[in-house]
């Protein structure tokens, strides 16, 4: 079977025994109600998802589910290229909430591989954990194994979270069995007869001679510390069942391959690989073959990850996807002889091979394919500047006579211009020196531990959210009506203060309070909350409550409306009249709508790369932020606010569509967020021929209610993001008469009137232009002529240095341009004191440059004896110092730095 016929293999057998299929997580950790898991930096693992479920804090859709899950780990990222390692994975899941337990489970894991795989059954073993009886009686007795192929192991080997008994965390834990397949023939197992079977399994599994491809986890018990400090396991009143299992391995040992790289899930992405670079794949362990494996695993990586929303940036996940996408390119350019950008031609057959599986990957092509291109480009750009820094360390070390790099010049190159070591240490030996490889190595572990503390899991098993257990303890879900409603007789359930229950409120509180119903939108994708009031029913000596209502939020369900109480007291149960500021709400509808529209229309001008990557939807403005590689050019920017207000004016409906099935969504072209999740079933927002998105928010009848629709600013948040802020209705009003004031005043200062401003000030920018160059050369002269240049002789060098008060930069350079000219070969060190500060110049001529003297040293030692720093090129550069009055000690120092070059 290929690799595609197991997947839905899988998803079949468990779909026919009564599970529920959903859909993969995002590579960036979301839980099951939509909330990002910050224990780690990518999804992990089939379960991470369902910590909410596991940790009792939420209630499944179905007692058993099933999932194939996207995974990116990362603590082993030099690894990969060898047989074995991989970030980018994929893992089934099979998982039970207190359904199905051992007795079911086990016999279903032995059925699917052996029967349905196919895989040899005298090729199996397992382990236990040493105390669970229960697993090993079906594992021997059920389905047949003997027992010296099942194993009792230690708790740091079959519990999870591993050794959670003694060191923790608290919570959800148990036992867990895992399967092993052996891939070698049964010749070369250990047959010594001294060993029992499960020192023999131990020894071999250390060899690599077994491998794991299932884990089933029991989470049977509630850990916790008890009075006496000691952990105590509570058996959990509903049991839980959670399958890990290892497809790529799983294909990898179906298909008799020795890796994965031979299955057909890379074969045909090397086959690419080997078209372009002109390299075939062998299998080997030699560099070429570990270098076109590198190349193949990071552009599976990097393409789920930009799928996801996930771009390379300096920092977090994005720092992580920049250092594996240009782990691949080092590899290509050093082992493959990839001069050029390559990866973005390999990228298309991992979308191929993948794209009708995981569909986010063909809907999101464009924007991946430029994304890695973009970044290849930026690379080569990076490696030529890496060249320029090798070159001024190499020059530094010659210099001062240094016998080599340090590791940590040597490792900056690596990790911030992409240089591998090797390529280092021949430009070093060009130059006679050596490398200190053992730094080099320290500071590469310390970056290794920072990767793997970053990308491997922090916690298992959460503990559950303190509030939403208590609103799980004492009320219902809220129905949300604001969909159709602006007002409704609502029940409060429950009054919440600092996340403690609460009966009742007085004036002055601020409580959380949860309805049983409310027409109050609570902050989602990027919309906020709904403002409004509460007001209860009553007379006489007992005043009504009445609240305003700050903000709403939501959490599994649960709508929080965040309210001050005005007057009377308010109790749990009491019944209220809710009312949404209707006025505040209409001009959200105006930005969220237009926001629909604001990414249909870059989408038109910019290109179908373009995706959403936040949004910010309040009464006040609209911020919209999307993937693109640069600056939106002006006519860009006025073709887009032209485009929207088109089609606000052709007064459009905008149409919901409700309950409508993922697949028919994809199929007529949604267009979905980063980052979320999305059920079977969901919500369209269409505005007909021109946008149609995945949507829970609240729009407009008619996209001609916007009104106007002008961008305020375009501007780069991160590498290949953009962000638009932009206002519509009255707010758009109003920022237009702003710089219409704006307009007459410019007009009002230049003397003229608005239809002349533009001429006005295209002849106020000439005048002063010529002023300062005018300027500019009066002031160059007479520092020229007013300097006090000292010339000396240091071997057959020319050395003029002079002390000058209140120039600048530019001036200081012109002077020592004309004085090099004049001289035709010298170095010239000038010197300035401004407002108390120092700033450097040194010019050498090229003919010296030759012969080892360089500005760019020279300034820097300068700029340190003034408290500061800088540098340059080697005929030219300038520093600042902080310290003013030690000028001259500078250009002395300066002098003596000369001379050590000159006699050496």
């Amino acid at each position: 079977m290929l690799a595609h016929e197991i997947r839905q293999k899988y998803l079949d057998f468990f779909s026919e025994r009564d599970h529920l299929h959903l859909s993969t997580a995002p590579l960036v950790p979301i839980d099951a109600l939509g909330n990002e898991d910050k224990t780690t930096l990518f999804t992990g693992s089939g379960m991470q998802q369902f910590k909410p479920y596991f940790a009792n804090t939420a209630t499944p859709p179905h007692g058993r589910v099933v999932t194939i899950q996207k995974c990116v780990r990362t603590g082993d990222i030099d690894s990969v290229g060898d047989l074995s390692h991989c970030t980018f994975f994929e893992m089934l899941g099979n998982f039970s909430f207190g359904d199905y337990f051992k007795a079911e489970v086990i016999p279903w894991t032995w059925e699917f591989l052996t029967k349905v795989v196919g895989l040899d059954p005298d090729k199996f073993c397992v382990t236990v954990f040493h105390e669970d009886d229960e697993a090993f009686e079906i594992w021997h007795k059920v389905v047949g194994l003997p027992v010296d192929r099942i194993h009792r192991m230690q708790a740091d080997k079959n519990f999870w979270p591993a050794n959670a008994i003694e060191d923790g965390p608290d919570g959800p834990c148990g036992p867990c069995s895992e399967v092993f397949y052996r891939v070698v023939p049964i010749e070369e197992m250990t047959t010594d007869p001294t060993l029992t079977a499960t020192e023999r399994y131990k020894i071999d599994d250390d060899a690599g001679r077994w491998l794991e491809v299932w884990n089933n986890v029991f989470t049977q018990f509630d850990r916790s510390l008890g009075t006496d400090a000691n952990p105590v396991l509570t058996p959990l009143p509903k049991k839980n069942n959670d399958t890990g299992a290892g497809f790529d391995r799983i294909v990898q040992v179906h298909q008799n391959k020795k890796s994965v790289f031979e299955t057909d899930l890379f074969a045909p992405i090397l086959a690419r690989i080997a078209e372009i670079s002109g390299t075939p794949y062998t299998g080997t362990l030699n560099e070429t073959d570990f270098a076109l494996r590198v190349v193949a695993e990071h552009t599976r990586t990097m393409v789920f990850c930009i799928a996801d929303g996930i771009l390379p940036s300096n920092e977090g996940r994005g720092y992580v996807l920049r250092y594996i996408m240009r782990r691949a390119m080092r590899f290509g350019k050093m082992r493959l002889g990839m001069s050029e950008p390559f990866l973005y031609r390999i990228a298309p057959m991992v979308i191929e091979q993948m794209g009708d599986f995981y569909t986010e990957i063909r809907e999101r092509q464009e924007l991946i394919l430029q994304t890695i291109q973009g970044e290849e480009e930026r690379f080569l750009r990076t490696l030529e500047n890496g060249i320029h820094k090798l070159n001024e360390f190499l020059d530094r070390a010659d210099a001062y006579s240094l016998p080599q790099l340090s590791g940590a010049e040597a490792f900056m190159l690596y990790d911030t211009y992409g240089f591998p070591l090797e390529l280092t240490r021949d430009m070093a030996k060009e130059r006679g020196l050596n490398i200190d490889e053992a730094g080099f190595e320290e500071a590469k572990a310390e970056q290794q531990q920072r990767s793997r503390e970053a990308g491997a899991p922090k916690e298992v098993w959460a503990t559950g959210d303190n509030l939403l257990n208590t609103l799980q303890s004492i009320a219902k879900p809220t129905r949300f009506l604001g969909y159709s409603e602006m007002e409704s007789h609502v029940k409060v359930r429950a009054i919440l203060h600092n996340g403690v229950s609460i009966d009742t409120a007085k004036p002055g509180d601020t409580v959380e309070v949860v309805l049983d119903e409310s027409p109050f939108y609570a902050e989602s994708g990027g919309q906020v909350g709904d403002t409004g009031s509460l007001v209860g029913e009553g007379s006489g000596v007992e005043c009504a409550p009445k609240l305003k209502v700050l903000d709403t939020q939501k959490t599994a369900g649960f709508w929080i409306h965040k309210a001050l109480v005005l007057e009377g007291e308010l109790k749990n149960g009491a019944w209220l009249n809710a009312t949404v500021d209707a006025g505040r709400r209409l001009q959200v509808q105006r930005n969220h709508t237009t926001t629909h529209l604001l990414q249909a229309a870059l989408r038109i001008v910019l290109g179908g790369h373009v995706h959403q990557k936040g949004s910010l939807v309040s009464p006040d403005v609209l911020r919209f932020d999307f993937t693109h590689t640069g600056p939106m050019s002006h006519e860009e920017i006025q073709r887009v606010e032209d485009i929207v207000n088109e089609h606000i004016l052709m007064d459009q409906p905008v149409g919901i569509f409700t309950d409508i099935p993922i697949a028919e969504a994809k199929e007529r072209g949604a267009m979905a967020l980063f980052g979320e999740k999305y059920g079977d079933s969901v919500r369209m927002v269409e505005i007909p021929g021109f946008s149609l998105e995945l949507c829970g928010g609240i729009h407009l009848q008619r996209t001609s209610q916007a009104g106007l629709f002008r961008i305020k600013s375009e501007t780069g948040i991160g590498a290949g993001v953009r962000r638009i802020e932009a206002v519509t209705g009255q707010a758009a009003v109003a920022y237009v008469k702003e710089l219409e004031a704006k307009l007459r005043d410019i007009a009002t200062q230049l003397k003229t009137n608005t239809r002349d401003v533009l001429a006005a000030v295209e002849k106020s920018v000439k005048e002063r232009t010529e002023l300062q160059q005018q300027v500019q050369k009066l002031k160059s002269g007479a520092v020229s002529t007013g300097a006090d240049m000292q010339e000396s002789k240091i071997g057959d060098v020319l050395f003029v240095t002079s002390t000058m008060v209140d120039a600048d930069g530019e001036t200081l350079a012109a002077v020592a341009d004309r004085t090099a000219q004049s001289k035709g070969s010298a170095v010239v060190a000038l010197g300035s004191q401004t407002d108390g500060k120092a700033l450097f110049v040194v010019k050498v001529t090229p003919d010296l440059v030759k012969r080892g003297l360089h500005a760019g040293n020279l300034v820097r030692e300068m700029a340190k004896i003034a408290g500061g720093g800088g540098g340059g090129r080697p005929d030219f550069a300038q520093a600042g110092g902080k310290d003013g009055s030690r000028v001259t000690e500078a250009l002395q120092a300066a002098a003596e730095l000369v001379r050590q070059t000159v006699s050496s």
